[in-house]
């Protein structure tokens, strides 16, 4: 992993010196196993701790075998057996093959970086648990395929980016639910040198559960969840992030991230102010996923035993882990540290020209359809022409649409008459229907007869009764009420 995205401890838990650390602790467990079931000589622990607790692992001698012998399984067995008295030596790897010795050190070091994610998560779970709170009664619109729909608050959106952080988190305790299995079976998995006991004994000691059914390696499908959870996880993280790379568009965004007092936001442009650690997310997330594939191609292994899984393991777990803990620390940061712009919010409510309230209004229509003369179709397309009536662009803006510039003059003076113009008309379907002021569109497939017809239905439908309860239909508390069940 690139050290730019390294994480400390996760570098530990998967560096050379914690993993010769977790291959002696195996070592060690099964000759306490072996002894305590007299099936070796008593002492023999003892003695053999002794003999090593004055000798440390030399990282620059089992690099030196291993470089000779090709398997750095067996070149730490030679490292470690230098210092151990000879009459002992027998009993270190005794019954027991390479895989007895990596497998349950393996499981255990999945257990610990999962462990480390979760905690992580756990950050951003109570960050946006605060952000649910803090903003419950801050009204936004919501989009639906990037389109303004209704109105939401921006403490829902931040419960919804939670639900999924709790799923995904969910996943990953489920998944590492496996990691307290490992095997000590041998080269095939019968048991052709420790019995059943030693192997549950020895376990035991580090924390672990026997697998039956394992060949010479545990199945890597009850791994692959893992990093499925974990990919699943930074996903909805970048998920969250493109949210917020969305809202964080030039023009009038609606939140950014973080941006630091002598940041620069592009080398040629000042005035930006780029969305590099959400934009991260996105990078990590391919990462992620191609870790992914990686890990579970190495579910399918020749028959008890073959190497091709080996190198990829050492690559693609530790980095799927510094990957997950990356996206989680960086995404904790720009949650904490979100800028939010509240006004922005509301003045997207105010140019939807009362939009943000269609599904409402048509509904009103609808239960007040039959007794003046209405279909639910009638109602709908009066809503839609009133939509778009309120959103037509004043005369210049749509001279200009419709003219095109001939050279860079006309277009410079365009820009200038437009600035000058309040073309962003304040009209609303809340006015438009209640005072029957429909209009036929260009946009639409409506004759003038229809549109004179459903205005004159409106003028008989909207009495002073009625037009208080319309009214009200645009008021947020009544369209956000229903967000207290979410609370």
């Amino acid at each position: 992993m690139h050290e730019r995205y390294i994480n400390e401890e996760i570098k530990y838990i998967w560096s050379d010196d914690s993993k010769l650390h977790s291959w002696l602790e195996t070592e060690l467990a099964v000759i306490v196993a072996r002894e305590n079931l007299g099936q070796i000589p008593k002492d023999t622990a003892n003695n053999i701790i002794l003999d090593l607790k004055d000798n440390p692992i030399c990282l620059e001698k089992w690099r030196e075998l291993d470089s000779a012998l090709h398997h750095d399984l067996n070149a730490f067995i030679e490292e470690r057996r230098r210092f151990i008295r000879p009459e002992l030596q027998k009993y270190f790897h005794q019954g027991i093959t390479s895989y007895d010795t990596e497998e349950p050190a393996f499981v255990r070091m999945l257990r610990g970086s999962a462990e480390m994610v979760v905690q992580e998560a756990e950050y951003i779970l109570d960050t946006l648990a605060y952000m649910s709170d803090y903003y419950r009664y801050t009204p936004m619109m919501a989009r639906t395929h990037g389109q303004e729909a209704q109105l939401q608050s921006f403490g829902k959106r931040c419960l919804c980016w939670r639900a999924d952080m709790e799923l995904a988190c969910g996943q990953l305790d489920d998944a590492a639910n496996n990691l307290r299995y490992s095997k000590l079976s041998g080269a095939v998995g019968n048991y052709g040198g420790l019995d059943s006991k030693a192997e549950r004994a020895a376990l035991e000691i580090l924390e672990l559960d026997p697998f039956y059914g394992a060949t010479q390696i545990m199945p890597r499908v009850m791994y692959q969840p893992v990093a499925n959870a974990l990919c699943n996880l930074v996903c909805v993280c970048n998920k969250i992030a493109l949210d917020i790379r969305l809202g964080a568009r030039s023009g009038r965004p609606l939140y950014h991230e973080p941006f630091g007092k002598q940041q620069m936001g592009s080398s040629a442009m000042p005035h930006k102010k780029n969305t590099i650690l959400t934009e991260q997310m996105e990078g990590m997330a391919r990462m992620a996923k191609g870790y992914l594939l990686m890990i579970t191609s190495c579910i399918e292994t020749w028959e008890e035993r073959a190497i091709e899984q080996s190198c990829v393991e050492r690559v693609a777990w530790p980095d799927l882990f510094h990957v997950a803990m990356r996206v989680l620390t960086v995404m904790n940061k720009v949650l904490s540290g979100l800028v939010v712009y509240p006004d922005n919010m509301m003045l997207e409510i105010i140019e939807s020209c009362g939009c943000y309230a269609s599904n409402a209004a048509k509904e009103f229509l609808k239960e007040r359809a039959a007794r003046v003369g209405l279909s639910v179709e009638d109602c709908y397309r009066i809503v839609q022409l009133a939509a778009f009536n309120a959103q037509e662009p004043c005369f210049t803006a749509q001279y200009i649409r419709e003219q095109p510039r001939n050279d860079w003059v006309t277009a410079d003076q365009q820009l200038h008459e437009l600035a000058k113009v309040e073309w962003r008309r304040r009209d609303s379907i809340e006015n438009i229907i209640a005072q029957a002021r429909l209009k036929p569109s260009a946009q639409l497939e409506m004759s003038k007869e229809a549109v004179k017809s459903w205005n004159e239905v409106l003028r008989q439908l909207f009495d002073s009764e009625t037009l208080v309860a319309w009214h009200k239909l645009f008021d947020i508390e009544l369209l956000l009420q229903g967000e207290e069940a979410l609370y």
